[in-house]
């Protein structure tokens, strides 16, 4: 329904869209979101189970307001401006298999935007620290997603109705005081603007209404606000179902309330002013529940502060109260939503109320997923579910050089005092780059005024504390991949108790929101103190990019630095273990040192596994899973140079590998998605066509199956390839897997004959002790007969502790996950010439690698993601499958590569009895035949592959 005022109105006539075929009315200026609501409609797609979802948070954080428009999929609802004959669908049309499509063209590089200052957020904070520096004479520019500045707080009218300024209420007219005074002081406000990654505090990345802009400020603001996070219950993903701020947001800027009974549950004074906002315009506010106790005489004390610190906004807060009179219910906590296509009733406990909308809030959560992504410190607060704030100084400086944060994006406050802490900080910058800047005062007065009112409001309003582990088994903790609270519970006590792990078990956090709503209930399950790195490790992109965008050619790059990779773990056990002897110790946790314990324990081995950090953490656990069986592209040249090539010994080992995880898949008894589905080298040119002849030729003659196929067999094989590729070659004998099922069975399955891992402990010294070895370890010493070096790219770190200078080195590779699609890919793909490898995996989305480089951060010890080679990668990989150019990116990450001399180093060290070496880089296709080749010899049998071209003899 569209909610009433006599003091606004529509400005204009209606506009029409069809959705799903139906025709539905708009204002302009609204959102599709709106309008959509307005008619009634609140489920907009479906999720991967099929089950009905329906717009959520209203600011563009979750996504699940998802709808095709004009065939473009994955446009959010609640940020797409609704238009005369607009074609919007739940779901996207056609399949992308069905033809192949013209090249992509590459997009326009990055329009390069310097600045003194950036300014990510147009909110209270953001507009304030615009305004002061601007106002002394620095060049700012500030980036806001929306489609309008003023942020969630403000929350202008959309123009989609008219109103005389001096008929609004204050928040309104405030709001809109700020943003003209910002502009008038000569900031330029950016709407339509996703600030997606910072690289550096000098390299903002941007999309500002779809184009790629790259801002080098001299100092970066981030005052990117808060989203709220709702209690996740059973049913709280049912369409009918949002935050509060969504259906404010509705209200107030939109003038919608989305159905005809509505109920608001949550905590504070944000539910109740919606309430009475919606009772105002005509709405059905049948109740609100508050999750704190009705304030008692007790409580008086924090009356009396409240009142000293800022009466006005209390007896605001007092008459809302009085406004909902019984609609308003004390100390209620909802427990369950019931519905099937969209909500139907809420349950508080002994309490069910009917309902179609139900609104929800359990606090607010810092939007620092910029911060963190520059290595910003950061601490967990508890308050609500917990999120992680930003440590700043009281000028709003990080730890970070260069870098501010201010406002409810660095720790929850409110408008008051994010609005004075803009200007606080605005006069600091100002300082910083010489320039005269007004007093602020009255500005650092309002911030402690605002703390004292907070800290007496909060006081009020305290409800019994969120325990995200008293979820009913049935509750979906993860909105996007549809992870629930049994399902975690059951991996837990499988041992994956970390975020980290269970995202890697199980997916959760994986989804378009980057795990915005379950990060912090995931972490709580998981532990009872949640440290600086405990929630899901922050990736570019902060939101999902379209990756036509992105794609711009990059010049192929010819190698990497060599360096040793720095310790890069954070163990969550570090307290000491009792000393032990074990037969075999092998270092390194990964998927190498995982198999070699499922080979050892089959063959009756005593074996323990060390990791510094958790299992299948590191290299492992950030691989993309493509299981190679021909030679890369840069492991072939039609001139090669003098000497051997090493990669040449490796090929009869992929095959065989390939067969073992077969065997493993089988023994597990678990589905690794590992199929042989086989692969695809792509040609462009005559050039092309004849570098995969002779490589052919060479893999034919280490018994590969290898052949050429033209244009018409490629695309019968695969329509979806572009029609730049003439001809490919085609190696049946290639696969993939899941990476991050696949080491985790093989451990459960050594586990379960025996083999025991042994997670954070760093091995610090390795020494014989008579005719065994003595392995110093950060929690404890272990003798063991025999110790393999399985440390993958620090394995040159673990051989130099016996003498042993092994010619290892680490090489940050990066990665790209698209959001789930059709089936459209089933083959592995590979581009002659080019850096690509390219699968579809069971989840739906696309993995995009291929070696392209990352970063390092030794300081921070992160490896990090390259702006080129995003791009670089993304337009090679829409170049060979030009679907994915309508899909977004979801996740960028850098792994960790193992640099050798493109042959795996195995055996025992001549002159080191009982140390061995298994390292490789091409860990996870050959792990499993490197593992029981070094299980074989370990067992003193005849190898069943030849295993002297791995000798580390050949290094002298």
């Amino acid at each position: 329904m569209r909610l009433k005022s006599a003091d606004m109105r529509p400005s204009g006539p209606p506009v029409r869209f069809r959705f799903d075929g139906r025709e539905i009315e708009a204002l302009p200026g609204e959102t599709i979101a709106a309008a959509l609501a307005a008619a009634g409609v609140v489920a907009v797609r479906q999720a991967r189970s099929g089950a009905p979802r329906g717009p959520y948070c209203g600011m563009g954080v979750c996504f699940d307001c998802l709808v095709t428009v004009d065939g473009r999929p994955s446009q959010r609802a609640c940020l797409t401006p609704a238009a005369e004959g607009l074609d919007v669908r739940s779901a996207p049309d056609g399949d992308p298999r069905a033809t192949a499509a013209p090249p992509v063209e590459p997009a326009p590089s990055a329009e390069e935007v310097d600045c003194d200052v950036l300014v990510v957020g147009a909110g209270p904070a953001g507009l304030a620290a615009a305004r002061g520096l601007a106002l002394a004479g620095a060049d700012v520019v500030v980036l806001d997603e929306r489609l309008y500045p003023g942020g969630q707080y403000y929350k202008p009218l959309a123009p989609s109705h008219a109103a005389d300024p001096s008929t609004l209420d204050r928040q309104f007219q405030d709001g809109a005081v700020l943003v003209e005074a910002t502009r008038r002081a000569g900031a330029k406000i950016v709407t339509d603007a996703t600030a997606w990654a910072a690289f550096a505090p000098t390299e903002v990345a941007a999309l500002v209404s779809g184009r790629s802009v790259l801002y080098r400020p001299k100092r970066l603001v981030l005052a990117t606000g808060a989203y709220e996070q709702a209690p996740a219950v059973p049913g709280w993903t049912l369409p009918g179902v949002m935050t509060v701020g969504g259906l404010q947001t509705l209200a107030r800027s939109y003038r919608v309330a989305p159905g005809e009974r509505i109920v608001i549950a949550g905590n504070g004074p944000l539910c109740l002013q919606t309430a009475v906002e919606l009772i105002d315009g005509g709405a059905n506010v049948v109740a609100v529940l508050e999750a704190a106790p009705r304030p008692g005489l007790g409580r008086w004390g924090d009356v009396a502060r409240a009142a000293a610190a800022d009466p006005a906004l209390l007896l605001d807060g007092a008459s809302l109260v009085a406004r909902l009179g019984k609609r308003l219910h004390w100390n209620r906590r909802v427990t369950r939503l019931v519905g099937t296509d969209r909500v139907a009733a809420v349950e508080a406990g002994n309490l069910r109320i009917e309902a179609d909308v139900v609104a929800l809030n359990v606090g607010f959560a810092s939007s620092s997923e910029l911060a963190r992504a520059l290595g910003c410190a950061h601490r967990f607060a508890a308050r609500g579910l917990g999120s992680m704030e930003t440590l700043t100084d009281g000028e709003g400086r990080t730890s970070v050089a260069g870098v501010y944060a201010i406002g409810d994006g660095a720790r929850f406050g409110g408008a008051q005092a994010a609005r004075a802490q803009g200007m606080v900080t605005a006069a600091a910058i100002a300082r910083d780059l010489g320039l005269t800047a007004a007093p602020v005062r009255e500005a650092e007065r309002t911030l402690r005024r605002a703390a004292r009112f907070q800290a007496a409001l909060w006081s009020l309003f305290e409800a019994p504390a969120a325990d995200p582990r008293a979820m009913p088994d049935d509750t979906v903790v993860c909105r996007c991949e549809e992870v629930t609270a049994g399902e975690l519970r059951g991996l837990i006590a499988k041992g994956h108790d970390s975020p980290a792990a269970l995202k890697r078990a199980c997916r959760v956090g994986m989804g378009r929101c980057q795990g915005r709503y379950c990060a912090a209930a995931v972490a709580r399950m998981t532990t009872e103190e949640v440290g600086e790195f405990g929630l899901f490790a922050p990736r570019p992109p902060a939101k999902p990019v379209p990756i036509r965008s992105l794609t711009v050619e990059r010049p192929e790059w010819t190698g990497h630095k060599d360096f040793v990779p720095p310790d890069m773990a954070r163990p969550r056990e570090t307290a000491p273990l009792p000393d032990e002897t074990v037969d075999t110790l092998v270092i390194g946790g990964g998927v190498a040192g995982s198999c070699l314990a499922y080979w050892l324990a089959q063959d009756g081995v005593e074996v323990m596994v060390v990791e510094r950090d958790d299992i299948n953490l590191q290299a492992s656990g950030a691989n993309a899973g493509s299981m190679h069986v021909q030679l890369l592209a840069f492991d072939h040249s039609l001139d090669p140079p003098p000497g051997p090539n090493r990669a040449l010994d490796t090929l009869p080992l992929g095959p065989v590998s390939v067969k073992l995880w077969e065997d493993i898949q089988r023994d597990t008894g678990e589905d690794l998605e590992m199929t042989v589905c086989g692969g695809l080298m792509l040609a462009e040119t005559e050039r092309d066509i004849a570098f995969l002849k002779s490589k052919i030729a060479v893999e034919r003659a280490h018994g590969i199956e290898a052949e050429l196929i033209g244009a018409n067999e490629l695309r019968a094989l695969e329509p979806c390839i572009g029609d730049v590729a003439i001809a490919a070659e085609w190696c049946p004998g290639e696969g993939k897997i899941n990476p991050l099922k696949g080491t985790y069975a093989v451990v459960g399955k050594a586990r379960a004959m025996g083999a025991r891992f042994r997670r954070g402990s760093n091995v610090r010294a390795i020494e014989r002790d008579g005719t065994a070895w003595k392995v110093t370890t950060s929690r404890g010493t272990i003798r063991a007969r025999r110790v393999v070096n399985t440390a993958g790219p620090w394995a040159a770190e673990v051989a130099r502790m016996v003498g042993v200078d092994l010619p290892v080195r680490g090489a940050p590779l990066q990665m790209v996950v698209t959001e789930p699609t059709a089936p459209t890919l089933s083959r592995l793909v590979a581009y002659a010439h080019r850096h690509l490898t390219l699968k579809q995996m069971g989840s739906g989305a696309f993995m995009i690698g291929g070696g392209w480089t990352a970063g390092l951060d030794e300081q921070q010890r992160l490896s990090r993601a390259l702006r080129g080679s995003v791009e670089g990668n993304l337009w090679i990989a829409s170049r060979a499958v030009p679907a994915l150019a309508q899909l977004h990116a979801v996740r960028i990450w850098a792994g960790m590569n193992v640099n050798i001399d493109r042959a795996p180093i195995l055996g025992e060290v001549p002159g080191l009895p009982g140390f061995f070496n298994c390292v490789s880089s091409n860990g996870y296709t050959l792990a499993p035949v490197l593992a029981r080749l070094t299980a074989e010899m370990i067992g003193g049998r005849s190898t069943s592959l030849a295993v002297e071209p791995f000798s580390i003899r050949r290094f002298g």
